[in-house]
């Protein structure tokens, strides 16, 4: 049975848990500039042991330096440490079962409230957003108040079991995602899907990336950039902007700053000092020259708002 953990939050909503049908009970959020609660998920850790605060502290102190008052780390493995909100699990959890929990926590805390949300996502952490979104369009159900967590406070949630199957419906605005493997990765994932589930899922034309699809929306719409690095040796930028296909419409491939220096995988949710030569797409506005460093841009990619 997984559970929800909820470590030192601080979260403004009421705690009153209402029946819900597989419909909202209200109209969609408005779609709007605007900093939203934002979530902060984490990519595929080796020894499971991911550090929350540390590996996000360059993105939330550029968000909170630019106004943003809501941002919270999301973890996933049972030995992650300093994670806002903590679910259980390994290694070997599929992709698909840590979108599950991430599409119940953003509903239980956000949607079913009607709050929408914005997600900023780190290698595989934009896997599991998207298999957020997927799963609940492909097999989300109605739920009664009764088949929740009787959480008594948001302020000690404690441990909590979430129910089968999907929630009826997420509200998630935008989703920023830096080095995720959209079209998979190969090669050095190859002895690590011996071992790991999830490197598995993650190998070019798994059966999880053939399920994942295209880029879904959730009930409020939900626009997409996608961030990556020409000079990552864990995710190719081709896979990183999943291959410029044609549902793509916000994307850049970093090359080299003006000094020559280049961005590797884990600087792609660290950089946010300096300009890059790179390779962009935004709606039908494409080319290439100078961009924003990786977090600059993804902020930019949580406060707009627009749709492709």
């Amino acid at each position: 049975m997984h559970k929800l953990r909820r470590l030192g939050i601080a979260l403004i909503l009421a705690i009153s848990v209402v029946a819900v049908t597989g419909q909202p009970a209200h109209a969609a959020p408005g779609r709007a500039d605007g900093k939203r609660i934002t979530l902060l998920v984490h990519g595929f850790d080796r020894e499971a042991d991911v550090n929350c605060a540390g590996g996000w502290k360059s993105a939330k102190d550029l968000l909170t330096a630019n106004g943003w008052t809501n941002v919270y780390t999301f973890g996933y493995y049972t030995g992650a440490t300093n994670c806002d909100v903590k679910v259980d699990g390994t290694t070997d959890t599929r992709i698909q079962e840590v979108g599950r929990q991430l599409a119940w926590t953003v509903y239980y805390y956000w949607s079913g409230r009607g709050v929408g949300i914005d997600i900023m996502a780190h290698s595989m952490g934009g896997l599991v957003s998207r298999a957020a979104i997927e799963g609940v369009r492909r097999y989300g159900a109605a739920v009664s108040a009764t088949d929740l967590p009787q959480l008594a406070s948001l302020a000690d949630v404690g441990t909590a079991a979430w129910p089968s199957g999907w929630p009826p419906y997420l509200y998630i605005e935008d989703i920023v995602t830096l080095g995720t493997p959209h079209k998979g990765i190969s090669g050095v994932l190859e002895a690590c899907a011996l071992t790991h589930e999830q490197c598995s899922d993650m190998r070019e034309g798994s059966g999880f990336l053939s399920w994942l699809g295209g880029l879904k929306s959730s009930e409020m719409g939900t626009d997409y950039t996608l961030l990556g690095s020409g000079y990552d040796d864990t995710v190719s930028g081709e896979s990183a902007v999943k291959g410029w296909d044609s549902d793509v419409s916000h994307a850049a491939v970093y090359y080299k700053a003006s000094d020559g220096d280049t961005i590797t995988h884990t600087e792609m949710r660290t950089e946010k000092a300096t300009a890059f030569d790179a390779v962009w797409r935004n709606l039908d506005d494409r080319g290439s020259g100078y961009y924003n460093p990786p977090l600059v841009q993804g902020m930019y990619g949580l406060y707009n708002h627009m749709l492709y």
